[in-house]
């Protein structure tokens, strides 16, 4: 284990993300929340353009945790879009080893099929109970072609998850176990609270150790042992799958996160 200091006085929980977002998003309370959201931090978005978002609950479905979205090789000719839960990229082996490649949260969009009609080379799968929009390639290019905000919006998110993708894999190149997992508790951190998910600190984390293990490179007992780690050292509180970041300015430093990529 690579040990770190801290200081002696901590750091009160955070409600939110450590920067500010780039435009402040209305209110919401309808279930696009954290779509319009996400997409207005990165564009302005007009009431044309949320009302439009807002329409595409019409294709929302529950879907049950371990559903396979979209098969690697497949070439799907629908955008997904979670409003709910967290899903996964992810490789697997012909051993049936998992690499997970991004966690999926609220807002988080997938349209490689429904824009380009190209195979994946990843498979897509909820990790969680989650609320899924399949939007037809139809419905999805419309959406796109009448409102040009929320298409700019759509360019600058893919622009971070590919930033984000960069970061896992330094994360998993260069950093230690334990910076690993406090990175990307920062990184979770960051992103809910974008999308107004996380309270006084606090933010749903339905994940086992296993799904942490497959993202970080880590196995499931080097996974245990980190967050004992960093529970012990008064830096998180984790129980009946909440979150809590206790000294985020700590456990930024430990992991040398800057939230810019994001």
């Amino acid at each position: 284990m690579v040990p770190f200091a801290l200081s002696t006085v901590m750091d009160p929980p955070v409600s939110g993300p450590a920067r500010a977002p780039r435009h402040s998003a209305p209110e919401d309370v309808s279930p696009a929340c954290a779509l319009i959201r996400k997409l207005d931090n990165f564009i302005s978005l007009a009431e044309a353009d949320r009302a439009a978002l807002v329409g595409l609950t019409e294709y929302v479905r529950r879907i049950e945790r371990h559903t396979v979205l979209a098969e690697q090789d497949s070439v799907p000719d629908h955008a997904l879009i979670v409003f709910a839960g967290f899903a996964s990229r992810y490789k697997r082996r012909a051993s049936g080893r998992r690499q997970i490649l991004a966690y999926l949260i609220p807002g988080d969009l997938c349209d490689y099929g429904a824009l380009h009609g190209y195979a994946l080379d990843h498979t897509i799968e909820t990790l969680t109970d989650c609320r899924i929009a399949r939007i037809p390639r139809a419905a999805y290019l419309d959406l796109l072609g009448q409102h040009p905000r929320i298409a700019l919006a759509l360019q600058h998110a893919k622009l971070a998850q590919q930033a984000t993708a960069r970061e896992w894999m330094a994360n998993i190149g260069m950093r230690s176990g334990l910076e690993r997992m406090a990175h990307l508790f920062c990184e979770l951190l960051e992103r809910l609270g974008s999308i107004g998910q996380v309270t006084a600190g606090q933010f749903d984390m339905p994940l086992t150790q296993t799904d942490l293990a497959d993202a970080l490179g880590l196995s499931s007992v080097h996974v245990n042992r980190v967050l004992q780690a960093l529970r012990r050292e008064g830096l998180i509180a984790w129980r009946g799958g909440r979150l809590c970041v206790l000294a985020p300015r700590q456990l930024r430093e430990l992991a040398e996160f800057e939230a810019g990529y994001l």
